[in-house]
């Protein structure tokens, strides 16, 4: 066979995501919203591979007929990084969070001794599970398409330098399905429906009113939020289907938010030091002043008039270093703690 006279640009290969239809762990069939990302990276298959003498097999070496290959009950991961839009926040953070929006608004009552739970084939919505597609050069019609289903973001991080990016918001998923894709037919000559790329790209300037960490005035030098939700595939044989889990349980040990505001460095923030280290041996963390960290273009975070907002009420400090730079900067790490009904707030007209 002759080499192939054909080259493709890595630009051509594509990643979406959209909401599982109608059930969870039912393949979106709608446009799928497209990622602006610089790199896509195909997602891993956690097969089941058992390599073992056959009784017919001999030969110093094994043979082929001596691996064999399972894909039902196992887990498919992956990670996606991209541009953070509007679109797309409507998506991804209810999934991160598990929590539904309401009037634009996503909350965490850090005090709720409540795991957030549900079944597989339940009536899908974007707290639940969505489906990443991607795309090959399939218009070539090669089979090296797939879209997989039952997705939960375990991780996601949003990060913004205004030096980097013109200031605009990057973030970086990682999810997990248990929902089965057929090893015989898992890729697709035929590429999914991606919309056009999104312009309505977040901005750090978007929270443009004020920075306050212990509830004192900062200048924010870059900021980094990561939002650690872990999930729990409980069972086997969800909705009749071999493999797919039957319920789903998040937050299982707990759900981690922290955030990592880098800041200029003056007696606002001096007393940071202190509250890493705590009060006394053997005392419970300090807690910071309320709020531990928040972002606004607003004064009032919550004020009717708010349009973007992220607030954490309770935290502690886990990390603190020097930034050095043009001026001296001081790079905090501040993980929210359940103390409120309200712990964790995010606003996103």
């Amino acid at each position: 066979m002759s080499i192939n006279a054909s080259f493709f640009s890595s630009k051509e290969l594509q990643v979406g995501v959209g909401l599982d239809a109608s059930n969870v762990g039912t393949v979106f069939a709608g446009s799928f919203t497209a990622i602006e990302s610089e790199g896509v990276s195909p997602p891993t298959f956690n097969d089941i591979r058992v390599e073992r003498r056959g009784g017919a097999s001999s030969g110093i070496m094994t043979a082929t007929t001596d691996l064999f290959h399972y894909g039902t009950g196992a887990t498919i991961e992956g990670t996606v990084s991209g541009y953070l839009t509007d679109e797309l926040v409507d998506i991804l953070l209810p999934n991160a969070l598990g929590v539904a929006e309401a009037s634009n608004v996503y909350t965490v009552d850090g005090t709720s001794t409540s795991n957030v739970t549900f079944e597989h084939g339940d009536a899908s919505a974007l707290n639940k599970t969505l489906s990443f597609a991607y795309n090959g050069v399939s218009a070539s019609g090669f089979d090296d398409s797939v879209v997989i289903a039952g997705c939960v973001i375990t991780s996601l991080t949003l990060t913004a330098d205004p030096a980097e990016d013109g200031g605009r918001m990057r973030f970086e998923a990682n999810w997990i399905s248990r929902t089965p894709k057929s090893i015989a037919s898992t890729f697709s000559a035929t590429g999914s429906t991606m919309g056009a790329y999104s312009t309505s790209y977040v901005f750090l300037n978007d929270y443009s009113h004020h920075v306050k960490v212990a509830n004192a005035n900062v200048l924010l030098k870059s900021f980094s939020m990561t939002i650690d939700n872990p999930v729990v595939f409980g069972g086997f044989g969800g909705s009749g289907v071999d493999g797919a889990p039957q319920t789903y349980i998040r937050s299982v040990p707990e759900m981690a938010i922290t955030v990592n505001p880098v800041v200029k460095y003056d007696t606002n923030v001096d007393n940071l030091w202190e509250n890493m280290r705590g009060s006394a041996d053997g005392t419970q963390s300090e807690t910071l002043t309320t709020p531990a960290f928040q972002m606004s273009d607003n004064a009032t975070y919550n004020d009717a008039g708010a349009n973007r907002s992220i607030r954490i009420a309770d935290g502690t400090v886990n990390e603190l270093s020097w930034d050095e730079g043009d001026y001296l900067g001081l790079s905090v790490t501040i993980k929210a703690r359940g103390d409120a009904s309200e712990s964790f707030y995010l606003k996103h007209v």
